[in-house]
């Protein structure tokens, strides 16, 4: 029955009667039911129009203010919140960032406006959620370990297990405020006091924990006390007081130490960018910086524009806009990603890549490159290291001082300044060249090239790049092999690195084999190489986060950055690369060292003074915590540096960081095997997550649009720094600032020990005037010189940020190096293609090689592709660490080095396919979500989706939306599979969820992945994706979810709720550490300073956990349908993917639309 023969049934027939009963008669007359011409209906409108009054008020805000949306998206969204009854009830957009300005008054385009997404709007209803952290909680258990008197084993030092083997299983306390920070404040000193000394660390070793380990903590008990906030760029401020908190600890370790300030020790920090595997670890390798990048609006300056692996569209909203512009300008562009992605709309070509495959797109694309000579020559021989000579008996650069006898490195000139033992470099915002340690300087020498002009060696030192290297006449062979006579009269072969590079791409990367590895055809591997080259200086590499998950994540890296210079697109305007995930350039802020390393010992209480700075504290990666507080060690060898070493984990501080625990890479080995050891865990956070779960103190502090102390965001994608304002909304539950936690468990500690600089040390955040603070930090940074909160907060009140100072606008790195010849962070001043480091070597990768994944393959795992020997690439055998070499166990993976031709790899088969296992399986993070911050907002997660279900009509789903695993359809069908299936995910059980499966059967039930399965065209075959964002599965709601009637996956006893049934996302990665990531001899630029080091630094060089390395089983447990037995509703209405019926076919082919004329 159509509409219209209804409406005619219900005016003639019964119903009509009863209806004019409640409707006036002119609303009911046929004829208001045709088509009228002519007609007002306003003329009958029922009662007038006054009750519409009642609608427009609701939406009409009693007052309205401004807060700051900054969860780690890479931007800062100064979104307007509207009041109705002293709630907030929707949030818009400021529409102000069109009249943002920098210090100077120069102001941007509106073309900014409006900067918001889904995410941003919705934010609202997590604060008001009764999953919010309501006050000061503390654990029963632990509050019964501090009630005894903290309890200890003699000999171990260890607290008895029972105060700590309810983790995840008991319930909280709410305590007072003062009284949580003195319970804290007690542990800490206890802690402390247990592993200070040699009796500490003989305590630590009985224990089991790594001698270096152990070393590294000096007898420091203070140096077991570890912190993880969020991206510290995000709130400056906020996050990084517990930086300044392990600072502090300087204080209690003379205290227990009877040490004065020159011996003292603080805490450790973990480091942020490089833990979520943002960091892209090749760029570091290549340019010595964190990551070479640039504002996305300089896509509009490209002719061609390649989007690799990154989801613009998605995952950048808010300047999606900036893409699409630019292509109504000209702009071609091209993605390139592992399955169709929306961003692919925007594409003239999209080109879908075997996950993990990257690295030999990329060197397929540069073998046509240096095949065809589309190579810009001068580019190479000014920027990189490409000529410069290598010596083929140590696989070193050869160096001046091999063949010049008493040679004496010149003197560094091109914006660089070394400096003597005894010298300090300035505040940052003065340092305006390189600063070089003598001991680095003499340490690297001084290089050599092969000059054609004269038939000889000629030196060239890292002065000598770009109109500086000109400048030397010297016309530098780029192949051939020379020999040279060093200064023992020994003669040795040498060959430039572009002839080493040559070598490997063209035996081993041509588009056939690549073609067969990555699955992309040679004709496009071709074309888009001469594209590349058609562009140069005017093409833009835009990288995502998703291809860095990956253990050989670096090597992607150094072929794309290869390819870049191969075509001279490294810092121009318009032609460049740039790496794209969490806001992590906290050197945007690099006077926040004024708060983070204030000395501790002589703090400055007058307001307008700068702090004295001494860093008492250091840093560590995570990785190692992650992987089961442990270095990589095998077969009795230390593949872990020195500089890189970690110290036990004793106490671990958690700020807005649910992704260190709850959401970590390997999370259920951590809460199974690492937790045990960790004598106390505080989390300081506003909604309830997993971290929570697994805490001993929780403490609720403010959201975002209760902001009661000031802050700053800063963000790395678009120019603009803002206000985190200070709201007018009351708190709406007994919350606290962050700052005024570790303010009050300084105090509380200050009180305790007698130590009044505790609390003086937090002096403007006790007085409600932390914008002291801040102002220092703005004063003493190279971008934001001239700014004040008093500036930002005004301005943000209106809805307006400001602009960040940058050298260029829009901001490009490495456009000093390419345009004004400075030097880059590396030894040789170059961007370095070649890596002498022995671990380098060792592994087969001193210049870049494709390797398979070490895990996400359905090939022999973690092999070097070499189609013929290569003189340059002798990686050490598992035969030369006394291995098996057909050992392929996920632990000996790491090290093994083995190289093979891919007529041979494309035989073999990954080593669990015996096993029943299928199916490589990433976990890349969702568009909307942002890690797992917005996952647990209703409202966007029953949209962010398929399974989402407000009334949860299925009692099985664990809350109105749940997690769900992405499959191929042809592969679903094959493996017996109906869409929307549950299903159980399992991963290498000799490592994940956790090792020792079999000890323990309670977590492995609990804690084994089982989801959805959703069938997904935009997958290709042979892979499965499962988003990396949603809250998992925890003991007390997998209690919830088998006890309740309702099946809520809910912990009663903490309102956490899951959104899988059992385990997570997680339950099938694990952390996986790579050799060349823990070098002591990389030399990079130091964090926040213009100073040279080497080896270790958080977030630039270190490990990055590869969570993209997964093989699966998949296994059918229960039909989708409502009822257990049925298949999935939208399967059974055949509307799903290889379910479609003829009616489905017709519009998918857009058989409904008729197109007239």
């Amino acid at each position: 029955m159509s509409r219209r023969e209804f409406l005619t049934l219900t005016v003639k027939g019964s119903l009509a009667l009863a209806f004019s009963t409640l409707i006036p008669e002119g609303v009911l007359v046929y004829r208001y039911l045709m088509p009228l011409e002519g007609f007002n209906p306003l003329e009958a409108y029922p009662y007038g129009r006054g009750w519409e009054d009642v609608y427009k008020r609701i939406y009409e805000p009693d007052e309205t203010f401004m807060f700051s949306c900054v969860p780690n998206c890479t931007f800062v969204c100064i979104l307007r919140a509207a009041v109705k009854n002293g709630i907030v009830v929707y949030v818009d957009p400021s529409y102000g960032y069109g009249e943002a300005m920098d210090v100077y008054g120069n102001k941007v385009s509106h073309r900014w406006d409006p900067m918001t997404c889904p995410t941003g709007v919705a934010i609202a209803r997590r604060a008001y959620s009764n999953r919010r952290v309501k006050g000061a909680y503390i654990r029963e258990g632990f509050l019964r370990w501090v009630e005894d008197g903290f309890p200890r084993d003699p000999e171990t030092g260890l607290p008895p297990a029972r105060y700590f083997e309810g983790r995840g299983k008991e319930r909280f306390v709410k305590v007072p405020w003062d009284k949580a920070f003195e319970i804290v404040a007690k542990a800490l000193i206890n802690i402390a006091e247990t592993y200070s000394g040699k009796a500490g660390a003989e305590k630590l070793l009985k224990q089991g924990y790594h001698p270096k380990m152990v070393e590294t903590v000096s007898e420091a008990g203070v140096r077991t006390f570890k912190f993880r906030a969020g991206m510290p760029l995000n709130a400056p401020m906020r996050i990084t007081s517990l930086w300044r908190f392990a600072n502090m600890l300087a204080l209690l370790d003379a205290k227990i130490r009877g040490v004065g300030p020159d011996k003292a020790a603080g805490g450790r920090a973990w480091d942020n960018y490089a833990w979520h595997t943002d960091l892209a670890p090749g760029q570091p390798m290549t340019a010595g910086i964190k990551a070479v990048d640039f504002h996305l609006h300089l896509v509009e300056h490209a002719r061609l524009a390649i989007i690799w692996g990154m989801n613009w569209v998605s995952t950048k909203m808010p300047v999606a806009k900036w893409l699409s512009e630019a292509r109504t300008k000209g702009v071609e562009i091209i993605t390139i990603s592992n399955e169709y992605m929306i961003t692919a709309t925007q594409a003239r070509e999209h080109i879908v890549v075997r996950s993990g495959t990257d690295t030999a797109l990329a060197l397929g694309l540069v073998h046509v490159i240096i095949r065809d000579k589309l190579y810009d020559e001068a580019f190479i021989k000014r920027f990189t290291d490409l000529p410069l000579l290598v010596r083929m008996d140590n696989l070193k650069f050869l160096r001046a001082r091999d063949i010049i006898k008493d040679y004496k490195p010149v003197e560094l000139k091109n914006r660089t300044k070394v400096i003597a033992p005894e010298e300090t470099p300035p505040p940052p915002a003065l340092q305006g060249v390189q600063f070089w340690p003598k001991a680095l300087r003499d340490e690297i020498d001084d290089f050599v090239a092969w000059d054609l002009k004269t038939g000889s060696p000629k030196v060239v030192s890292r002065d000598h790049v770009g109109k500086y290297f000109d400048e030397l006449g010297v016309d530098p062979a780029l192949e051939g092999e020379f020999e040279v006579a060093l200064v023992d009269g020994t003669r040795v072969k040498v060959r430039p690195v572009f002839d080493l590079v040559k070598e490997y791409v063209m035996s081993s990367m041509d588009p056939k084999t690549v073609s067969e590895i990555t699955g992309v055809e040679p004709e496009a591997i071709e074309r888009l190489a001469r594209k590349i080259a058609e562009n140069r200086g005017k093409t833009l590499f835009v990288l995502g986060m998703g291809i860095n998950q990956y253990l050989h994540g670096d090597l992607k890296d150094r072929a794309i950055m290869l390819l870049a210079a191969l075509t001279a697109n490294i810092g121009n305007m318009g032609g460049t690369l740039g790496t794209y995930a969490g806001n992590f350039k906290l050197e945007l802020t690099n006077g926040i060292i004024q708060w983070t390393a204030e000395d501790p010992f002589n703090p400055e209480l007058d307001p307008t003074k700068p702090a004295r700075v001494r860093s008492y504290f250091t840093a560590e990666s995570a990785h190692y915590y992650a992987y089961g507080d442990r270095p990589l060690e095998i077969a009795g060898r230390l593949f872990t540096g020195k500089t890189h070493m970690p110290t036990p984990t004793k106490v671990v501080f958690f700020a807005n960081a649910n992704s260190t625990l709850g959401n970590s890479k390997w999370a259920y080995n951590i809460i199974v095997n690492v937790l045990p050891k960790v004598e106390l865990i505080v989390t300081l956070e506003w909604f309830w997550t997993l971290t929570c779960e697994y805490s001993d103190v929780v403490f609720g502090v403010d959201s975002w649009i209760e902001r009661k102390l000031p802050d700053i965001a800063v963000t790395v994608t678009t120019p603009f720094i803002a206000a985190w304002p200070r709201t007018p909304l009351p708190r709406i539950f007994d919350t606290k600032d962050d700052m005024e936690v570790m303010a009050g468990i300084s105090a509380k500690m200050a009180e305790l020990l007698g130590e009044p600089r505790m609390k003086d040390y937090w002096r403007f955040i006790h007085e409600n005037k932390a914008e002291v603070y801040i102002n220092r930090v703005l004063a003493a940074g190279n971008a934001t010189k001239g700014l004040t909160y008093e500036m930002l907060e005004e301005y943000a009140k209106k809805g307006i940020p400001f602009v960040y100072a940058t050298r260029t606008t829009p901001s490009v790195v490495g456009w000093e190096q390419t345009n004004e010849s400075a030097p880059w962070w590396t030894k040789t001043g170059r961007l370095e293609f070649y890596k002498e480091e022995v671990p380098f070597i060792e592994s087969g990768e001193n210049i870049p090689v494709y390797r398979e994944p070490a895990n996400s393959t359905p090939y022999e795992p973690n092999v070097i592709i070499l189609n013929k020997p290569h003189q340059a690439i002798r990686p050490l055998k598992p035969e030369d660490l006394g291995l098996d070499p057909n050992n392929l166990d996920q632990e000996v993976r790491q090290v093994r080095h083995v190289a093979k031709p891919w007529s041979v790899v494309k035989t073999t088969s990954h080593p669990l396919k015996a096993k029943g296992y299928t199916h490589i399986i990433i976990t890349p993070k969702h568009k909307g979500l942002i890690h797992t911050i917005c996952s647990n907002v209703d409202i966007l997660a029953i949209h962010y989706t398929p399974y989402g279900d407000i009334y949860r009509r299925d009692k099985r789903m664990p809350w109105v939306a749940e997690g769900y695993v992405d499959i191929n359809p042809e592969d679903g069908r094959r493996l017996g599979l109906d869409d929307g299936d549950y299903v159980r995910v399992e991963g290498d059980p000799d490592y994940e969820p956790f090792m020792g499966l079999d000890k323990k059967p309670e977590e492995r039930k609990a804690f084994t992945l089982v989801a959805r399965i959703r069938f997904n065209n935009s997958i290709p075959p042979g892979m499965t994706r499962i988003w990396f964002n949603f809250y998992m599965a925890s003991h007390g709601t997998v209690e919830g979810h088998e006890k309740r009637p309702d099946g809520l996956a809910l912990n009663e006893r903490t309102g956490y709720i899951s959104s899988f049934r059992y385990g997570g996302h997680q339950s099938v990665t694990r952390t996986w550490l790579k050799p060349t990531l823990m070098t002591d001899d990389l030399f990079r630029k130091s964090p926040l300073v213009a100073v040279m080091g080497k080896g270790f630094a958080p977030d630039i060089h270190s490990p990055v956990g590869a969570p993209r390395e997964g093989f699966a089983k998949i296994v059918k447990l229960e039909p989708g349908g409502e009822d257990g037995k049925s298949p999935w509703r939208p399967v059974r209405l055949k509307v799903r993917p290889t379910y479609e019926d003829d009616d489905m076919k017709i519009y998918l082919k857009g058989g409904y639309v008729i197109v007239e004329g």
